[in-house]
């Protein structure tokens, strides 16, 4: 299940939560279940975050090394 499909479950779990009169077990097998999913989810949006930050590091020393040499150049 990717990321996408997890969050539209997770949608679906808090309306029927929010505007269903669901029986109590149903309710918590459903929050149980809203948890697990919020849980995968954030671990798929930190480890993404990670990944941007590394490419951002990246394309940072890149421009730092390219304005160097250039300024190397015009010497």
């Amino acid at each position: 299940m990717n990321f996408e499909e997890m969050m539209k479950e997770l949608e679906e779990i808090v309306n029927r939560l929010e505007n269903e009169d669901l029986p109590l077990e149903e309710s918590i097998k459903l929050f149980e279940r809203g948890v697990e999913l919020y849980r995968k989810c954030k671990e798929i949006l930190q480890q993404n975050r990670l990944k941007i930050i590394d490419v951002m590091k990246e394309l940072e020393g890149e421009i730092d090394a390219s304005g160097r040499d250039q300024e190397n150049e015009l010497r």
